[in-house]
């Protein structure tokens, strides 16, 4: 402990000096005027003419930062809102091979696709639309059978041996494929009247802009009501008789 004393006291000092040196900074003229009880009427006089501006520019740029920030929130939710419907209406209008579910060798299940890579039967991916193909499975000792009809009827054969792949691996495939395609085939049928709900929400939203236009005018209204406030110049012109008065009093001008 007392070895560390000096530095303490050195800290001590610097704390000391720096509060010194605010003091003499925000009350210029020297140390009698910064310090002296004699001029503390002086100091209070500026310190109020201070507070005042200060308050009035600190109040008046919480309220315009908070119009501008709901503003910029309203329009950008509105966006976002729009955005979104028009990439689900992009969606539904061309659903491509949807999100990637499961896989075995050789078959990809999306959801709206299968794809089944090339074996000795064709060459190639083919793309098997989910609501217009069948699958089935059957099982030996030895391998198990995967069937695939497609939309154009041709059918295709894909075998697993068991050393390779277990039969409750193709089962649980199958049985997901299956699924998959009850799932595809709801969403095939209801997607004409998806689209033309999407598509009138999305006009909708772009028709409507009551949100977006009433934070903006909010924003408008509060620019305008700060830029006639009479108050924040008449604080600033209070300051500045204030900043003349200790200066009449010091010789040096107060910021």
């Amino acid at each position: 402990m007392i070895a560390g004393l000096p530095l303490l006291l050195l800290l001590a000092v610097l704390v000391a000096v720096g509060a010194a040196g605010r003091q003499l900074h925000r009350y210029p003229g020297g140390w009698k005027f910064a310090f002296g009880g004699a001029y503390s009427a002086a100091r209070h006089d500026l310190d109020n003419a201070r507070k005042a501006l200060s308050t009035l520019e600190h109040a008046a740029r919480w309220e315009l930062s908070g119009a501008q920030n709901a503003a910029r929130k309203a329009d950008s939710a509105h966006r976002r809102e729009v955005r979104r419907t028009e990439e689900e209406l992009a969606r539904l209008r061309e659903p491509g091979r949807g999100g990637y579910r499961t896989e075995i060798r050789d078959l990809s299940l999306y959801e709206h696709v299968l794809v089944a890579s090339g074996t000795d039967d064709w060459s190639g991916d083919i793309q098997l639309p989910l609501h217009e193909t069948s699958i089935r499975a059957d099982h030996s000792e030895w391998e198990s059978h995967v069937y695939l009809t497609g939309p154009d009827g041709r059918r295709y054969l894909l075998s697993y041996p068991q050393a390779e792949l277990a039969e409750e691996y193709v089962r649980r495939f199958v049985l997901d494929v299956q699924n998959a395609i009850a799932r595809d085939k709801a969403f095939q049928r209801d997607r004409p009247a998806l689209i033309k709900e999407t598509g009138a929400e999305l006009r909708r939203l772009r028709g409507d802009a009551a949100g977006p236009a009433e934070a903006a005018r909010r924003l408008e209204e509060v620019t305008a009501r700060q830029g006639g406030d009479p108050r924040i110049p008449q604080a600033r012109q209070e300051l500045d008789a204030a900043q003349t008065r200790w200066q009449a009093l010091t010789g040096r001008r107060p910021r």
